[in-house]
């Protein structure tokens, strides 16, 4: 019964603080288009809207409780993304913040079940923890998660890294237990399963491939037949449920589809190779686009920034650097202490094939490609991390009241970082470089400033007595939603801006994004570059900097 007690509490306090961050952020960048690209599948049964980079599963979580509970309009005929004239990420704001329900209650709904799944993980964490570690493990393992400020700031939107995050460590979790016990139709069909909604929810999931052959090549030592007939059973499920979830159609049925711009896709040798795919409709189309999508985006890069430089091919160092300074510091030195005493034996090999090496895998995969905008590309590596952790309790010293010591300093330091980081979580940064205050000398976008705080500076405007405010805003959003009164200056990227003016006097009151303070998105990078010089008054959220002049 105590047991049940402590991860049900540790549980209901990831709900918790998930729950009020949904509440008090605004919609990122991303929201607005995977909720209303979920909402379209559901409400049409395919993958039409926007089909490019993502698979639909991820999307179709944000869609699913608006479609469910809330009568919403949604015009059929908008333009899908890459078609002439597309006004699909224009809709997606008026679809999220002009409809019939408010724009909040289409939110929360839509973030609500990565709240939820991100609940279900932290419950996985704890059983494959217990399992290696036992219960003291487990208990260190579901903490340190329950508390993670890249974990909840994940968790609490609408977008499909936390789903990819959860699947990934699921189906590795029942790929260890099938290496361990042994094939089973129940374990078959729970890791085909959990890995189907994996590579259905982001592409990072064929990451997946080496953690399935090690299972498989486990299991064919005891009994090479046996394996083959069960992982063909496997490999059936999975590809059936991708199937599924595109409705078993290879087109789109919508009356608004138009073709898909393969043309317009940068694969070079590989052209050939989904042109084969596309002829004998090996996949849905929707689904094989979004993988040549990611292709081609991983190999042409995207517009970077990294402790004052910039970049469109990306660093191979951006994710060591992104880890190591917006991960708690306790939880670097508990990792480093649990792989420094792991003990050597049988037992341990099982434990680095299915916990180290995957978020190895996924470590270097993101560090090889070229788009460098936020640590969530890695957010399935922080499950395993936390399940390895579970090993510290059983560390054994020559002092074990110096180890008990520097294990309970850690658990305070990290539980103290994570409440004084509250409810900002997306912004947090450890104190290697001095915490949350200097994260935008170092990293923005999705780092740190996604458009959240859009809520937080209307209630600042309000406590200040400010009227109108000049905005600098990264974000799809709408400041007038929120009845910001604002004089707009260059962005990106406010889709109808307000009281725009062919120039501004640097006089009154400025408020300006952290991604346009670097200005990662300008033309001119420069172009704030006298408000990067001055002392900001004030900050909201740390993704937003109030100037007075």
């Amino acid at each position: 019964m105590k047991r049940v007690s402590i991860i049900a509490g540790l549980v209901a306090l990831f709900v918790l603080e998930a729950s009020v961050i949904a509440v008090k952020k605004s919609s990122t960048w991303d929201e607005p288009a995977h909720i209303l690209a979920g909402y379209a599948h559901i409400r049409e049964g395919m993958d039409y809207i926007s089909p490019l980079n993502h698979p639909a599963f991820g999307r179709m979580l944000a869609g699913a409780l608006p479609a469910a509970f809330l009568d919403l309009d949604f015009d059929k005929n908008v333009r899908p993304e890459q078609a002439e004239g597309s006004d699909f990420f224009p809709y997606s704001i008026k679809f999220l913040y002009g409809n019939r329900a408010a724009g909040d209650t289409v939110l929360f709904l839509s973030r609500l079940p990565n709240i939820l799944l991100g609940a279900l993980l932290g419950v996985y964490v704890f059983l494959w923890s217990e399992e290696l570690w036992g219960l003291k493990g487990g208990y260190l393992s579901l903490f340190l998660y329950a508390l993670s400020p890249n974990i909840l700031s994940n968790a609490s939107l609408a977008a499909t890294d936390m789903p990819i995050a959860a699947f990934f460590f699921i189906s590795s979790y029942y790929l260890f237990r099938l290496s361990k016990d042994g094939p089973s139709t129940k374990g078959i069909v729970m890791a085909a399963a959990m890995t189907a909604l994996a590579f259905t929810s982001k592409h990072t999931a064929f990451l997946l491939l080496p953690v399935v052959a090690t299972a498989f090549i486990g299991n064919a030592r005891e009994g090479f037949s046996r394996a083959v007939s069960y992982y063909v059973l496997f490999a059936f499920i999975v590809y059936a449920s991708i199937w599924a979830v595109y409705g078993f159609r290879y087109h789109s049925v919508s009356g608004s589809y138009v073709p898909l711009y393969w043309d317009r896709l940068a694969l070079s040798g590989l052209t050939p190779v989904f042109g084969f795919l596309r002829k004998i409709k090996l996949l849905p189309e929707a689904y094989l686009y979004s993988v040549a999508g990611v292709l081609t985006g991983a190999g042409s890069g995207k517009a970077a920034f990294l402790m004052g430089r910039y970049s469109t091919e990306g660093w191979w160092y951006y994710f060591p650097v992104a880890f190591l300074i917006k991960t708690p510091i306790p939880v670097i030195f508990l990792l480093i202490a649990a792989l420094l005493y792991l003990p050597k034996g049988r037992g341990t090999k099982g434990v680095l094939l299915f916990v180290a090496l995957p978020a190895a895998f996924v470590f270097a995969a993101m560090s090889a490609q070229k788009v460098n905008i936020g640590i969530r590309h890695i957010l399935p590596v922080y499950p395993f991390i936390f399940t390895l952790i579970g090993f510290a309790p059983n560390i054994r010293t020559r002092s074990m009241r110096a180890a008990r010591a520097v294990l309970c300093g850690c658990v305070v330091w990290y539980a103290y970082s994570a409440a004084s980081i509250f409810p900002h979580d997306l912004a947090y940064f450890n104190e290697f470089i001095g915490g949350p205050g200097n994260g935008y000398r170092y990293l923005v976008d999705s780092n740190l400033d996604w458009g959240q705080d859009l809520k937080g500076l209307k209630a600042y405007m309000d406590e200040k007595n400010i009227g109108r405010i000049k905005l600098a805003y990264f974000g799809l959003a709408d400041p007038g939603y929120f009845s910001i009164d604002y004089e707009y200056l260059p962005s990106f990227l406010i889709l109808n801006p307000r009281n725009a003016k062919p120039s501004t006097p640097v006089k009154g009151y400025f408020a300006i994004s952290a991604t346009m303070l670097q200005g990662v998105y300008l033309p001119d990078r420069d172009f704030y570059r006298v408000f990067r010089e001055a002392r900001p008054i004030d900050t909201i959220g740390y993704s937003i900097f109030i100037y007075r002049f």
